[in-house]
């Protein structure tokens, strides 16, 4: 399987840096070492000055993906991206996610580190995964949801060579190819779009391979694509 940044984000995004791991993992509904990461959220985002919803919209990580969001042809305000909304959650002191070991962990150290991140059961792919421009007319399935929406050809998705993996570059998952207590392989990705947050790609994908180990994962491979090297070979 290759992963591949097309041309045309490149194009309008240079900045753009995607780190991807690839892990055999082993999915429980609930394990205590993820339990015990979540409880320090609410001081991490602290830590990193956010204290209301309110001030999320300035911070410059958040800013530059609500603009992204927005030339995608989306209200930013209504369509978050994922880091937006976990942020948000953990702001308002909200029951924090309870989905299973291995989402709630990567969804943590997207916490942790700022960055927007994402998996895929790998035995649901089909071919290729692409970072790209939607088309007009493709449909997409959300994750917890029984609705269909519509690609336009200005958003931004993560697909493989028959789906739509991911719909707003990071906003929702795709019910066909999520992480499950099935799910046995995962491709995780973390999310940069400018060129300033590029170094902490690397040192988030160390720290997820971390934080999956720790929970009785197996990293097997990882790597960033960018302009300069746009398409790595998933192993």
């Amino acid at each position: 399987m290759k992963i591949t940044i097309a041309p045309e984000i490149l194009e309008n995004y240079p900045g753009t840096h995607i780190g991807w791991l690839y892990a055999c993992v082993v999915v429980e509904e609930k394990n205590d070492y993820v339990e015990a990461l979540k409880k320090n959220l609410p001081r991490i985002v602290q830590e990193h000055g956010l204290f209301k919803t309110e001030e999320l919209s300035k911070h410059p990580r958040i800013a530059n993906w609500r603009k992204i969001y927005s030339e995608m042809g989306v209200k930013p305000s209504s369509y978050r991206c994922s880091l937006e909304a976990l942020l948000r959650r953990v702001i308002k002191g909200e029951n924090i996610w309870n989905i299973s070991s291995v989402v709630d962990c990567y969804n943590c150290v997207s916490v942790m580190t700022l960055l927007p991140m994402g998996a895929y059961d790998v035995h649901k792919l089909k071919g290729d995964l692409t970072l790209r421009y939607g088309k007009e007319g493709e449909i997409f399935l959300p994750l917890g949801s029984g609705e269909e929406i519509t690609v336009k050809d200005t958003h931004i998705v993560y697909a493989d060579e028959e789906k739509i993996c991911c719909w707003l570059w990071n906003h929702r998952d795709s019910r066909l190819c999520a992480v499950t207590t099935d799910t046995k392989e995962a491709l995780f990705f973390v999310d940069a779009a400018q060129e300033s947050d590029a170094p902490d790609v690397e040192k988030a994908l160390d720290l997820l391979s971390c934080h999956l180990e720790a929970i009785g994962c197996k990293v097997k491979a990882k790597g960033i694509i960018n302009k300069a090297t746009p398409q790595a070979l998933h192993v």
